[in-house]
């Protein structure tokens, strides 16, 4: 044998030892791990006739529920044990679309452990499940072009800190010489600047919308509602931060740091329940500002709607108001928890000859109902 081969040899084989030492010591750390039936479990599985099964390990448990906006009610589906300690229960069929689902353990919300498809919210985090189908193509992740979806962290003079917003721009955005229209668009009281992104697949929804020609490209902000912390849902500008927030920081940092339009024609704000609130808002209190308002699933309650009438009447009657393009009020039909107020806000519009359009889709209070908004007022946007 070459007597140069044998260092050689040698050399290769310390490494294979050392590989060797290093695997045993490795898997000698988990020895002690005994697999259970949760490791291979697939929490939610969609049958060919759109029921689902959803599934959680958790032996020890004594009771376990799922509930979520796929259901006709929000109460609690329970599900039952096996042998083996995993919980499961059948419900449906259900309709394709995107819904949002929470396991509670005895009495304890949790996220699905074996699904990382979560949506982001004030509070915490719900997953997500998509049931494909004819229905939900809306919102379906397709082969088209994508825009992107930034996560944008400034700094807000008003709020004496830093603030976070999401920005959508469409496809091809980086090679686009025209000033692009903005669309604000507004989370509800439960929600943070990431939901309409998650749950709402507001980006998905556009970019199928352009790859179609139903709308032109636009840029769209969703920012964070709650900047001041709390739930501010009264008539007027003066108590919520938001306001002075809103037009003192983050839209001249939009209108600073990407290529928009600033001009009241290519300027839109739509939001949904306390989102809502601020839209109705934006109307009657800066509508010189926007071409569009879209309050979706909302209404000033009762005590609002009468400081509304006793405080603001030069706002219902200020003229600026019926030069809006669009003054879209969209419900989620009668089982929305905002039905009513909605309908004695119409009146009080009514009373002062204010114009608007109405939609409904009768999904609830629910982003079922806000992503079906989002894709049926796009179109008719910056037209």
């Amino acid at each position: 044998m070459n007597p140069q081969i044998i260092p050689e040899m040698t050399r290769k084989l310390n490494l294979i030892l050392i590989f060797l030492s290093v695997a045993i010591v490795s898997f000698a750390q988990f020895q002690g791990y005994k697999p259970t039936p949760g490791d291979t479990l697939k929490s939610v599985r969609i049958s060919v006739d759109k029921k689902i099964t959803f599934s959680i390990y958790a032996p020890k448990a004594t009771e376990v529920t799922v509930s979520g906006d796929f259901l006709q009610s929000y109460s609690g589906q329970k599900l039952q044990k096996d042998e083996l300690g995993i919980w499961s229960v059948t419900v449906g069929p259900v309709a394709p679309d995107l819904y949002t689902y929470d396991f509670s353990v005895d009495g304890m919300k949790i996220v699905d452990p074996k699904n990382t498809q979560v949506k982001e919210g004030a509070g915490g985090y719900s997953n997500l499940m998509e049931i494909p189908g004819k229905e939900a193509d809306y919102l379906a992740i397709k082969n088209v072009p994508h825009g992107k979806l930034e996560k944008v962290w400034f700094y807000a003079e008003s709020l004496g800190k830093t603030s976070r917003v999401h920005v959508y721009t469409p496809p091809g955005y980086e090679k686009m010489k025209d000033k692009l229209p903005v669309l604000y668009l507004q989370h509800g009281g439960g929600d943070n600047d990431a939901s309409w992104a998650t749950a709402g697949r507001a980006n998905f929804i556009l970019d199928n919308l352009l790859a179609e020609g139903k709308i032109k490209p636009m840029l769209v902000v969703m920012p964070f509602g709650n900047p001041g912390g709390g739930f501010f849902s009264g008539v007027g500008i003066d108590s919520d931060p938001y306001y002075s927030y809103f037009f003192k920081d983050m839209v001249p940092y939009i209108e600073s740091h990407y290529n928009v339009n600033a001009s009241r024609e290519n300027r839109a704000y739509a939001g949904l329940s306390m989102g809502g609130l601020q839209a109705l808002n934006m109307a009657l209190f800066f509508p010189e500002k926007f071409a569009f308002v879209l309050p979706l699933s909302t209404g000033f309650f009762p005590d609002n709607l009468k400081v509304l009438e006793e405080k603001y009447v030069s706002n219902l009657k200020n003229p600026e108001i019926n030069k809006l393009k669009l003054f879209w009020i969209a419900m989620g039909g009668e089982k929305d928890i905002a039905f009513k107020n909605g309908e004695n806000t119409k009146a009080i519009f009514d009373k002062f000859g204010i114009k608007y359009t109405t939609n409904s889709y009768p999904a609830g209070h629910t982003f079922i109902t806000w992503r079906h908004n989002l894709a049926e007022f796009a179109p008719m946007l910056f037209r």
